[in-house]
């Protein structure tokens, strides 16, 4: 019975976020650091986002649009506790873990108990081809 609580522990603690995996032959090697991360911009409608992933870190990412032209992206990782955040509803990034919610467009704190931002990402234009950057916060 008490192993119970710690398995329901372990897995709020990473609900959502993607986990290294190997096989019993090759563990799986992460993406270079380096390696571009492109998404056409026709798949992030305004009010909307598209997830692609941090190719240090394996971790999800929203590239948003909370205006017309004017592009975005964020860590789906809560500060509070590292938990995923949901995909961006009503202008609003929601962590189910203990309820945080943080603004789509700017990634700061609309209600805690996170008292951090969310990490942002550069985004930049190319024709219909949105570039995921680095981390700028």
């Amino acid at each position: 019975m008490g192993g119970a609580g710690l398995l329901t522990g372990s897995l709020t603690a990473t609900f959502g976020r993607d986990e290294p995996t190997a096989t019993a032959k090759q563990p799986a090697a992460p993406a270079p650091a380096g390696a571009p991360v492109t998404v056409a911009a026709a798949s992030v409608p305004v009010g909307g986002s598209a997830r692609v992933k941090d190719p240090a870190s394996g971790d999800a990412v929203y590239v948003v649009q909370p205006k017309a032209g004017q592009y975005c992206a964020f860590s789906s990782v809560c500060t509070h506790s590292g938990c995923a955040v949901d995909a961006p509803k009503n202008g609003q990034l929601y962590c189910p873990c203990h309820g945080s919610r943080f603004d789509a467009a700017t990634g700061a704190v609309v209600n805690g108990p996170a008292t951090k931002a969310l990490p942002r990402y550069r985004v930049t234009q190319e024709g219909d081809q949105l570039h995921l950057g680095p981390l700028e916060s």
